[in-house]
């Protein structure tokens, strides 16, 4: 039997299946753009409409240090920045305000800043030693700069200093604060009270080590050992962990395979996740529920460990993992993207993953599931002269930064059998009329949001009395 409620709702299913034909399911591929020359830092704009790309011209061909600019919109390359100041661009970074884009010069001894108003470098900040990192404290006005060590100083991988900068005067400021050899990469807590900076060393597995920065005063109060060559951190939105990636050597041997877990609370790595080969960069959603790897999968095809010498550098494959921040586990799915994946930012809304592809020269863009679902079901009984009539009333919710516009409702696990689409303008809730009073009913939810990124699908079984 068909009722007017069954009437309305199989108009809505017809109406929203047309609107939602270009779904896609979580953590899938959906976009390749191509960039410069070597992208390394990726950085997306406050608003999300815009992601900053560095490409560091490892190659040295002239002209080619520059920075792209992806309309995220799209999905495109809109324009590319070209500065004589740029010197194998490694990292950029956007400030909260999203009017200023500060790109370190690896191979130099430079930042040099872009107007994102109208893409243009307008400054460069000296004073550094092969910058590689570059982490912005907005309540203090405040950047902290890592010296990895360039041509210009003490050489790749010989320094130990961060550089503070005074992002009112664009000028370094106090003397540089010191620590372990080769700081690779920073990320300040989310209260800006601390930097933690990753030191390479010498790339051996355990030499590794973090140096946290207590930002009142400058001054380290706690060294981290056990990393082995590590080269990515983030920190949690709740400031309770950092996630470090353990690259390996530069030379590729010995070879990184693991992310390392610190407890911020007592500045101990509690756990060792195994990945793939040479994690690299790291990225955690904006309700800090998941964390994202890239893996670089970049080796010598030709190597001899005891004559040291190097041959025919070559890129496999590469590899984001996912890790469940509450378990500190790694869930499925491994996605594959292209070669050599450098570095990960997350969007701000969530949404999406944007991975940089040193070997490829381009960025994947990964959608995400920005949104999760909770979901309950009864059943409700109404006598009938010598019958019962059966209701299933099924009720949910959603959460997260980027909520679904549609629900798709189905009867099994395949999602074959399609019962209805709910619009998420009205009651989140649907009546399946008439089932039988001795079987037990199991739906299917599976939320869709404005971009066409779908949920897994949310079961529904139905047990309890309402």
């Amino acid at each position: 039997m068909i009722t007017n409620t069954h009437k309305h709702l199989l108009f809505l299913s017809c109406l929203f299946l047309s609107l939602y034909i270009y779904t896609v399911a979580p953590n899938t591929v959906v976009a390749t753009i191509n960039t410069g020359i070597n992208p390394a830092g990726i950085a997306v704009t406050p608003n999300g409409k815009y992601a900053y790309v560095a490409n560091n011209n490892n190659y040295g061909l002239p002209g080619a240090d520059s920075i792209s600019v992806l309309n995220l919109e799209n999905n495109t390359l809109e324009f590319t920045i070209t500065s004589t100041t740029f010197n194998e661009p490694y990292t950029i970074t956007i400030n909260k305000a999203g009017t200023r884009a500060y790109v370190s010069n690896s191979n130099s001894t430079t930042v040099s800043i872009i107007n994102l108003e109208n893409n243009t470098v307008i400054k460069t900040i000296g004073g550094f030693d092969g910058p590689s990192g570059f982490t912005i404290i907005p309540s203090l006005h405040r950047a902290y700069v890592n010296n990895y060590g360039g041509p210009e100083g003490v050489g790749s991988g010989n320094a130990t200093t961060i550089h503070v900068v005074d992002l009112l005067t664009e000028t370094i400021v106090g003397p540089a604060i010191t620590v372990d050899l080769a700081p690779a990469a920073l990320a300040r807590t989310p209260d800006g009270a601390f930097v933690y900076v990753i030191n390479y060393t010498d790339g051996c597995p355990g030499n590794g080590t973090i140096n946290v920065i207590r930002t009142s005063d400058n001054t380290v109060v706690a060294t981290i050992p056990g990393l082995s060559g590590p080269f990515g951190i983030s920190i949690t939105p709740n400031g309770k962990y950092a996630y470090v990636t353990n690259f390996g050597s530069n030379n590729f041997v010995p070879i990184g395979s693991t992310l390392s877990v610190v407890d911020l609370d007592t500045n101990t790595i509690i756990k060792t996740i195994d990945l793939a080969i040479q994690p690299s960069g790291v990225d955690i959603t904006p309700d800090g529920k998941y964390a994202y790897i890239s893996n670089y999968n970049t080796l010598y095809a030709d190597f001899s460990l005891t004559a040291s010498t190097f041959n025919d550098l070559t890129a496999g494959m590469g590899t984001v993992n996912i890790i469940d921040t509450e378990t500190h586990t790694v869930i499925p799915p491994t996605i594959a993207v292209g070669q050599s994946p450098a570095n990960i930012v997350i969007s701000p809304s969530g949404e999406y993953a944007y991975v940089s592809n040193y070997t490829s020269n381009t960025v994947n863009v990964i959608a995400l599931q920005s949104f999760a679902i909770e979901a309950q079901g009864c059943k409700m009984e109404n006598q009938f002269l010598n019958h019962t009539d059966i209701t299933n009333r099924l009720t949910w919710s959603a959460s997260g930064p980027s909520l679904p516009v549609s629900y798709s409702l189905y009867r099994d696990a395949a999602l074959t059998n399609l019962i209805a689409v709910i619009p998420a303008t009205g009651a989140l809730e649907y009546f399946d009329h008439n089932r039988l009073p001795d079987v037990t009913y199991t739906y299917y939810l599976v939320g869709t949001n404005a971009v066409g990124t779908t949920s897994h699908p949310v079961a529904i079984t139905v047990t309890e009395t309402c």
